[in-house]
């Protein structure tokens, strides 16, 4: 099996290497205040008229802030002017300058940009910022307070660099307040930022793939993306739903390649809610490539020179199967993924693989390998898994399949440019098997692969021949999806609060997306060996090594117990926008296992913010309760695009109320409602019963995807819903 020249680097990595060398320290000292501002004052004279306006088009006047212009010109270049032993020669010098101006219209703007960001990580680095007030008075913004900002930080996306997306280029930036900025003002800035990466020893480094949205948060009338390489780079780009195309145009050295895109007078995104940005909005995706040797070749890597815009079917299978067998020699753990493999079988072996029947087996080789990615801090990405769940397989002389895929989120095979896009599942007989995570079950389906196009690939034969199989992976519907609750509630004591006893369950995709929080902090993976009748940790320790083995466990357990409850607490005071005081948590069903498939667990809690006492009589929010609702507002209401609603599902709540003695409950009829269509449904009722309100709703979304004209609908049980949700019953004092 033959691997590349050298191996492959994507671009996080050049962060995380330029992280070391960067300057370490909380606060710019003058030395460096003197540099930054220098370094950035080119940047100010380069003639670029969009940047020259003062006013904005009346259309955008009533908007919070329009864009003037957004500059962002990146250069890639391996330096080898200063000789073949040189740092120079060894590096690939990636430099970024970045012009941004932009108009205040009101508070809310000014609050957004009242604090800047910028990066500083050596002495050839710049940045400069100035305010232009409305008579045309222009100041320069200081950067004497500027302080380090925190690795865990939001940088917004206006100020990021814009190749710098991963957390350990975080501490490299700095952040300072402007205390004068007022509705009306102009804020621009420009940044220059430059990084090096040795390339000594690598022939192929692929960029991480970008994709710019044309809709910002306010309207932009000028953005620009400016590329320019060395002739040992390879460039990719496709452009969706309008977006403009990159252009090739002239370079300013014989031996570059320059890619501009200008995109201008771009208004904001009016639809927010039920919207695929990606299938919908203006978008163009990109991708550099640096190969500095001539003989490395790929299907999905174009020509040097040329803007690479597509991949025919055969492209894609013939890469896709070459990346999948080459998985074998890749470093896993302490060796390769093949030893990973055979080590895997070996334990296998031990626990009588050879003679369970083929059902179990595979179950058991899936379950397996969740064990070992519980038990560390990284996950397998989709190919590893699927090359090693179906060698596991082949073990037994069990068939499987490769299907190639790619998110529902964008539009279909025929548009994928990166190798990043590319998904990988295996199929047996009948049934999928997707890449494991901490808690997924055999053949659960995951949310951003349902319906999406595949193909189903087989190994080239010698003469080149590869078999290709359209596939469309399985969609659901409104009933394989769901959350169901079940609420005892009664108000405590003094009156004041509403207790609240609610066991939720869970099936399907929402299972999925609610599992990771239900499970945290509880200890689902010291038992987890169990699923594929594996032996315990303690069954081949020491006497000392198991002492302390359980002294770890212990230790944590009570970690749990404490962290447990704060964590509960934050998560209905989010669900409720309120404080709550939480009593109980316990785990009916962990969701976990083809035994134990749904998700199943109690939390008992006390909400104060349901109950507004009027005399002697109580109004209860009885209806809130479902939690928060979603409001479409009045500038929503106006429909743009197609709707995405995600998956189908359905919601549904038992509410028991038990009515306080001496007390009766009127109101009950204004709870009832009921709205259902094509799109969606929504219906609540509520009866007086043995002493109980017994409120009964349920919600449903219906269908994934509807036409805009189906927006009437979607308002129709949304509203209802919401409007539902404020409504109270009344306690009266019975005479």
């Amino acid at each position: 099996m033959k691997m590349r020249p050298a191996g492959k680097i994507l671009l996080p990595i050049l962060f995380v290497l330029m992280a070391f060398t960067a300057q370490s320290q909380d606060f710019i000292n003058e030395d460096f205040l003197d540099n930054i501002e220098n370094n950035a004052k080119p940047m100010w004279s380069e003639n670029t008229p969009a940047f020259d306006l003062t006013a904005v088009p009346d259309k955008y006047k009533n908007e919070s802030a329009t864009v003037i212009g957004f500059r962002r010109s990146v250069t890639i270049d391996k330096k080898s002017r200063m000789g073949f032993l040189s740092r120079g020669e060894r590096s690939l010098i990636f430099q970024e300058n970045v012009r941004f101006r932009i108009k205040l219209n009101d508070k809310n703007a000014v609050k957004n940009f009242t604090t800047i960001f910028f990066r500083y990580s050596d002495k050839t680095d710049g940045f400069s910022a100035r305010i232009v007030k409305q008579g045309g008075t222009v100041s320069n913004v200081s950067l004497n307070d500027a302080v380090a900002v925190e690795q865990s930080a939001n940088i917004p996306e206006f100020f990021k660099s814009f190749f710098d997306q991963q957390s350990g280029s975080q501490r490299l930036y700095f952040k300072v307040a402007i205390p004068d900025l007022e509705a009306g003002d102009i804020l621009e800035y420009v940044t220059v930022t430059k990084s090096k990466l040795d390339v000594a020893g690598s022939g192929y480094i692929e960029f991480t793939p970008q994709y710019e949205l044309c809709a910002k948060n306010y309207p932009i009338l000028f953005n620009q993306i400016v590329i320019e390489t060395d002739n040992k780079s390879f460039f990719k780009s496709l452009s969706f739903n309008g977006a403009p195309d990159f252009k090739k145009e002239v370079a300013p050295e014989s031996d570059f390649n320059r890619f501009v895109f200008t995109d201008k007078d771009r208004p904001i995104e009016k639809d927010v809610n039920f919207i695929n940005v990606y299938k919908v909005s203006p978008l163009v995706k990109f991708q550099v490539i640096y190969a500095n040797n001539d003989k490395i070749k790929g299907a999905l890597i174009g020509q040097k020179g040329e803007i690479k815009s597509g991949f025919t079917k055969e492209e894609l299978a013939k890469k896709a199967w070459e990346d999948y067998v080459q998985v074998a020699d890749t470093r896993y753990g302490y060796g390769t993924v093949q030893y990973f493999v055979d080590q895997t079988w070996a334990e296998l072996k031990k626990l009588g693989a050879k003679d369970w029947p083929e059902k179990e087996y595979i179950k058991n080789v899936y379950y397996k390998l969740r064990n070992i990615v519980v038990n560390r801090d990284t996950y397998l990405n989709d190919k590893t898994a699927a090359f090693i769940f179906g060698s596991l397989l082949f073990q037994r002389d069990i068939k499987s399949e490769l299907i190639i895929t790619i998110s529902n989120s964008v539009v279909g095979l025929k548009d994928v440019l990166f190798d990043q896009e590319i998904r990988y599942v295996c199929k047996v007989n009948n049934d999928l098997y997707f890449n494991i995570t901490d808690h997924s079950i055999p053949g659960e389906l995951v949310e951003s692969l349902v319906g999406s196009e595949a193909y189903i690939i087989s190994e080239p034969t010698k003469k080149g021949e590869q078999e290709i199989k359209t596939f469309t992976l399985p969609n659901t519907t409104v009933n394989d999806n769901s959350s169901s609750f079940t609420m005892n509630a009664s108000l405590t004591k003094d009156m004041n609060s509403i207790a609240v006893s609610r066991t939720s369950t869970y099936k399907g995709i929402t299972k999925t997306r609610q599992i990771s929080d239900a499970l945290k902090y509880t200890t689902y993976m010291l038992d987890d060996y169990k699923n594929y009748g594996g032996t315990s940790p303690t069954d081949k320790m020491r006497s000392v090594e198991e002492e302390q083995y359980n002294k770890a466990v212990k230790a944590l357990k009570d970690n749990f117990k404490e962290e447990k409850p704060e964590f509960v607490k934050s998560q209905l005071q989010n669900e409720f926008s309120q404080k709550v005081k939480c009593s109980g948590f316990t785990i009916g069903s962990d969701g976990r296992t083809l035994k134990t498939k749904d998700l199943v667990f109690t939390e008992d809690f006390e909400l104060p913010s349901m109950i507004r006492k009027a005399g002697k009589k109580y109004l209860v929010n009885l209806s809130g309760l479902v939690g928060g609702q979603l409001q479409i507002k009045k500038d929503e209401r106006v429909r743009q695009h197609d709707i995405n609603i995600g998956y189908p599902r359905s919601l549904s709540w038992i509410i028991r109320f038990k009515i306080p003695d001496g007390y009766s409950a009127d109101g009950l009829r204004e709870l009832n409602v009921s709205v259902d269509n094509e799109a969606g449904a929504y219906s609540s009722t509520a009866e007086e019963k043995d002493g109980e309100v017994i409120l009964k709703v349920s919600k449903m979304y219906k269908q994934a995807n509807l036409p805009k004209e189906k927006w009437s609908e979607v308002l129709a049980f949304v509203d209802a819903a919401y409007k539902n949700s404020f409504k109270y019953i009344l306690l009266k004092p019975k005479q």
